[in-house]
């Protein structure tokens, strides 16, 4: 594929595109092809005012320069940033795990923890408000923020949160001592780019254990985050402050949780990238749009929503680094539909409707994004997509069902846990909301949106297609959500440059701190379930010891910390998915003695597995204890380990013995 070529320009005039992140005035003349992004700075332009005639005679222009910032401001905000970080690790630190209830995090955590993400709010906002833009102190503000509200896991429990965590590692440490994927030992097999990343860097580094990795992955993941969202964000907005206060908006408001080592983490950096340097180099329309009536009334449409959206003449790298950057964004893709089933067809539309309002020059690229995964699907990944034809297309144009019905199945469980569901409702409607007006705003005033708006909306085409186990809603609002917080700060942040203002500062305050709060309910809501203590994880480890290769592992309910080692070698079974169960019947001792009836079998039941059943009311209350004392009492079962961590059966089977 090459870049297609710089298309004429159109019969009908359109309306001129503004100049997008820079200070430069001049009587109203456009310089260039509008792209200009400068260095986000004040201080680096001029703003030169056009003087009149005076006795006869031409005034020259007067040069009338911004304000810099006085050091005492620089100074003091950045000790505001290490006070609040300070504070933020001290509070975390001092939590004490077992205070951690139906509601998560926020029931343990200390008033000095509320303090110091106080701190790093104000410390923002205040930052922004400086005359001179300061890119350097708004970026230590931002990770200041990402420390506080997105590393409270590693901090707290130090070890990886989410049972998936653990079984992504033992798939990289198989892949890593085996060299082979076998596809069919798990699905996971048939998207293995993520898990050979994680192979390669064990393999290079010769660390095997990459515990601290996954423990420390949800902090490394948003700070990598961070140049990548930044860089789109600047592409979407008409000004500098704008884009860092987008970023902003997305760390206070990414609570879905996908940021732990998960081939869904590592897609979604990718999907970031690849649109931040797609809307960087290859912005512009795809097609002249003077030559066909479509195209003349498609360009004048997207004009008339959005006079900013670049048009006609816009310069284009060189045609070498034009083709290296094409290769690079190919090779993005490919890696997207190596790693996760879902992220490479979120693109897909995303692509297509930058195409479709000028903002996207490749016109072929959607198409090769959608062949991609489509490809990979059916011939790659055939035996998964031959045996799970009904999971794949049984639910396919059911949008109620992969919609409303995904939604009503979340909001059962407990009450604590119904109400953390509801909170995160609250929380996606209200992002929304602000999204709307804020492109409602910006279409007004006539600066930048559409863009932003098309790739909010555009995920949401795949709808449709199934439910995902559930969690498609979830992964349509991490997608959309870079593009959603660009809108919702349009309502605050002025167009022109400069600083916004303390009426303006004062509200984005008030509003980030209604976010942060909500965003400690919905992003740790599920703490108490999803977290792991050390005493988990030693028994699993003794259960590794003991039981012999070949052996039948069962867990009553799914949410134990395993399979992080010696993937292959057992057969790994469970009683119970960790979901809710409305009417849940009590567990019997049937299911695990039917399992061991041939060659026998070793049960586990966890800490974390009672949580999670009293949580989702996945069982009745109380009926592992029960189910423990009473299975525990019948012939053939042996306990094997009694320890905080929880309890090891070995049920007795009728073959071998073993």
């Amino acid at each position: 594929m090459t870049p297609e070529p710089t298309p004429s320009a159109p019969t009908a005039p359109l309306s001129p595109a503004p100049h997008r992140h820079t200070d430069t005035k001049h009587g109203g003349a456009k310089h260039g092809d509008g792209r200009h992004d400068g260095k986000h700075g004040e201080t680096k332009h001029a703003e030169v005012k056009q003087g009149g005639a005076k006795h006869g005679g031409t005034v020259p222009p007067a040069v009338v320069r911004h304000e810099s910032s006085r050091p005492w401001q620089l100074a003091a905000l950045a000790g505001l940033a290490a006070v609040a970080l300070a504070l933020g690790i001290w509070s975390l630190l001092s939590v004490d795990p077992d205070r951690i209830g139906g509601t998560g995090l926020v029931e343990a955590l200390p008033a000095v923890y509320f303090v110091a993400l106080a701190l790093s709010l104000a410390g923002f906002v205040a930052t922004l408000n400086l005359r001179r833009h300061t890119p350097a102190l708004l970026a230590g503000q931002v990770l200041v923020l990402v420390v506080i509200l997105h590393a409270a896991d590693p901090i707290v429990h130090g070890l990886p949160r989410l049972e998936a965590s653990y079984r992504h590692l033992g798939i990289a440490d198989y892949i890593a001592r085996s060299g082979q994927l076998d596809t069919n030992l798990d699905a996971y097999f048939n998207w293995p780019g993520f898990f050979d990343l994680l192979g390669l860097l064990s393999g290079a580094t010769g660390v095997r254990d990459l515990m601290g990795i996954a423990t420390w992955a949800p902090l490394g993941i948003n700070l990598l985050l961070l140049a990548p969202l930044l860089a789109l964000a600047t592409r979407l907005t008409s000004q500098p402050r704008q884009a860092w206060a987008g970023v902003w908006i997305f760390y206070l408001t990414s609570w879905v949780g996908q940021d732990y080592l998960s081939p869904q983490a590592y897609a979604f950096m990718l999907l970031v990238t690849l649109l931040a340097c797609l809307l960087s180099v290859f912005s512009g329309w795809a097609w002249p749009t003077g030559s066909k009536p479509f195209t003349r009334s498609l360009a004048h449409t997207v004009a008339k929503l959005d006079p900013t959206v670049q048009h006609q003449g816009i310069t284009s790298p060189p045609p070498a680094d034009a083709a290296v950057l094409l290769v690079v964004c190919a090779g993005i893709l490919v890696a997207m539909t190596a790693s996760h089933q879902l992220t490479p067809f979120a693109v897909v539309p995303i692509l297509a409707l930058f195409v479709l309002t000028g903002r996207l020059r490749l016109r072929y690229l959607p198409i090769l994004a959608a062949v991609l995964p489509i490809g990979w699907l059916v011939f790659v990944a055939s035996a998964y997509f031959e045996g799970h034809l009904g999971q794949l297309f049984g639910s396919f144009g059911d949008i109620q069902a992969n919609t409303l019905g995904a939604v009503t199945q979340r909001v059962s469980g407990s009450e604590d846990h119904v109400q953390v569901v509801y909170t995160r409702l609250a929380e996606v409607a209200f992002v929304w909301v602000l999204a709307a007006v804020g492109a409602v705003m910006a279409h007004r005033r006539r600066t930048a949106w559409l863009t932003a708006a098309v790739g909010a909306l555009a995920p949401l085409a795949l709808v449709p297609g199934q439910p995902y186990g559930g969690e498609l809603l979830l992964r349509l609002y991490l997608f959309s959500l870079p593009f959603a917080a660009c809108l919702a700060v349009l309502i605050l942040i002025p167009d022109r440059q400069g600083a916004p203002g303390w009426k303006r500062s004062i509200a984005l305050l008030v509003m980030g701190s209604v976010l942060a709060t909500a965003t400690v309910v919905t992003r740790y809501g599920n703490d108490s379930m999803e977290k792991f203590t050390r005493e988990d994880v030693s028994l699993v480890n003794r259960l590794y010891a003991t039981a012999p290769a070949g052996s039948i592992l069962i867990e009553a309910v799914g949410n134990t910390p395993w399979q992080f080692q010696k993937y292959a070698e057992y057969d790994y079974r469970e009683l119970l998915a960790a979901q809710p169960r409305p009417d849940a019947a009590p567990l019997t001792c049937d299911a695990p003695n039917r399992i061991a009836q041939r060659t026998g079998a070793y049960l586990i039941i966890t800490t974390s597995q009672k949580v999670a059943a009293e949580l989702l009311e996945t069982t009745p209350p109380g009926d592992l204890d029960r189910f423990i004392a009473t299975c525990g009492a019948s012939p053939g079962w042996t306990k094997v380990f009694d320890e905080p961590g929880g309890v090891v059966f070995h049920i007795k089977g009728a073959g071998n013995g073993i």
